[in-house]
C-alpha cells in the first residue's frame, strides 16, 4: 500500500534530472570508460571482464549485453541495492548529487578496452557455427518455430553454437592463440556463444559482428553478444541510400523482416537512437516498428522526434507485441504490409 504514494508524492523527472545516471553509477563505484554519450564498464551484477555495461547519456538509460538487465538510474539502485522502488526514491532523494559514494577498496579496476574487431576471424566463425547449425535437429527446430525455415536461416547466415570445438576449428584454420582471446568469442566461463543460434551482422561479406539468442527458455543470460559497440543490425544489407527501410527492437523482429525480403534493420533495444538516425541519413522514408510495450511506445516517440518527417509510425494488431510474434500469426505477413501502407499514408 505504500509504494503508490512515494512515487505519488515525486516529480520523478526533476528526482532524474538532479541525479544523472552516469554520476550515481560511477559513484556507486562502477568505473566508466570514456566521456561520450556512450559509455561501458565491467557489469556489476554479473561476472565478466569484457565491458558490456553501458550507459546511454542521451535517454539516461542503461543496458548490459552481457546479462540482458537494463533501466534507469532508480532500477540501477534497485538492482544494486535489493531495493523496493520506493525505498529507491527515498534514497535518491535523501543522497546529495552524486549518491552512494564508494569505498576506494569497493571500487573495481578499470575495464579493458573491447576487443578490436577482426571480421576475418569472425567469418570463419561463422561458417563453423552454420556447420554446427546443420548438425543440430534441435537448433534448426527452435528457429523454424519462431519462424525461420532452414533455407531462410542459411540465407541470412545464421548458425549455432554448441559450446564445442570452435577453438580448435579456428587454430586449425590458422588463428593464432592471441587472436582467439582478442576476438571476445570466448570468457572465461568457455565459448561467449553456447547454446545459441548465432546471428552475424554482415557487410562487404564479412562478418562484424555477431549476437546469440539461447534456444533454451530457462537459459539467463537469454541474449548475448560481442563485447563493445552494438552495430544497426542489418544495415550492411541496405546500401548507402535505400529509398525505404523499416526500423524494429529485437533479433527475431529483423530476422523474420529479414526473411520476407523486406529492407530492414533492428536497433537491438531502444537505447542509444541517435545512430539510428545517423544510420539512416540517406533513407528519406523510416518505418518505426518497435515493440507495442511501454519502453517500445516511448522509444517510437523519441525516434520518430529524431528522425521529423522522414518517420513513419506502425502500430501493431492488440494482442501483439512485437513483429516476430505478429509473423506467428496468421497471415502475419499481409497484415504487416498492410500496416506499412496504412503508415505511409498517414505519413503524408
Amino acid at each position: 500500500m505504500s509504494a503508490a504514494p512515494a512515487s505519488a508524492q515525486v516529480d520523478l523527472a526533476a528526482l532524474k534530472r538532479r541525479h544523472l545516471l552516469g554520476d550515481v553509477v560511477e559513484a556507486a563505484g562502477v568505473a566508466l570508460r570514456g566521456r561520450g554519450r556512450v559509455r561501458q564498464a565491467v557489469c556489476p551484477f554479473h561476472q565478466e571482464q569484457e565491458g558490456s555495461f553501458t550507459v546511454y547519456a542521451d535517454s539516461e538509460r542503461w543496458y548490459c549485453f552481457g546479462c540482458g538487465e537494463g533501466g534507469d538510474v532508480l532500477d540501477f539502485l534497485q538492482r544494486l541495492e535489493g531495493l523496493s522502488l520506493p525505498e529507491a526514491i527515498r534514497r535518491l532523494e535523501a543522497a546529495p548529487a552524486p549518491p552512494i559514494r564508494a569505498t576506494p577498496s569497493s571500487r573495481p579496476a578499470p575495464p579493458p578496452a573491447g576487443p578490436a574487431r577482426d571480421p576475418a576471424l569472425l567469418t570463419a566463425a561463422v561458417r563453423h557455427y552454420a556447420d554446427e547449425l546443420r548438425g543440430s535437429r534441435e537448433a534448426r527446430a527452435y528457429l523454424a518455430s519462431r519462424g525461420i525455415p532452414a533455407g531462410a536461416a542459411v540465407r541470412l547466415g545464421l548458425g549455432y553454437a554448441s559450446g564445442r570445438g570452435l577453438r580448435r576449428s579456428l587454430e586449425g584454420r590458422g588463428f593464432s592463440r592471441e587472436r582467439l582471446q582478442n576476438s571476445g568469442l570466448f570468457t572465461g566461463a568457455g565459448a561467449r556463444f553456447a547454446g545459441m543460434v548465432v546471428v552475424p551482422e554482415i557487410a562487404g561479406g564479412r562478418v562484424r559482428w555477431l549476437a546469440g539468442r539461447a534456444i533454451d527458455p530457462q537459459r539467463s543470460p537469454r541474449f548475448q553478444a560481442l563485447p563493445g559497440p552494438k552495430p544497426v543490425l542489418g544495415l550492411g544489407q541496405l546500401g548507402a541510400a535505400p529509398p525505404w527501410a523499416v526500423v524494429t527492437e529485437g533479433l527475431f523482429d529483423w530476422l523474420v523482416l529479414a526473411r520476407w525480403g523486406l529492407p530492414a534493420c533492428a536497433a537491438l533495444g531502444t537505447q542509444g537512437l541517435e545512430r539510428i538516425v545517423q544510420a539512416l541519413r540517406g533513407c528519406p522514408r523510416v518505418f518505426i516498428a518497435f515493440d507495442s510495450d511501454e519502453a517500445g511506445r516511448e522509444a517510437t516517440e523519441r525516434l520518430a522526434g529524431l528522425l521529423g518527417r522522414r518517420a513513419a509510425c506502425l502500430s501493431l494488431p492488440p494482442g501483439i507485441v512485437d513483429v516476430a510474434e505478429l509473423a506467428a500469426s496468421a497471415h502475419g505477413r499481409t497484415v504487416f504490409e498492410h500496416l506499412l501502407t496504412r503508415a505511409a499514408r498517414a505519413a503524408v
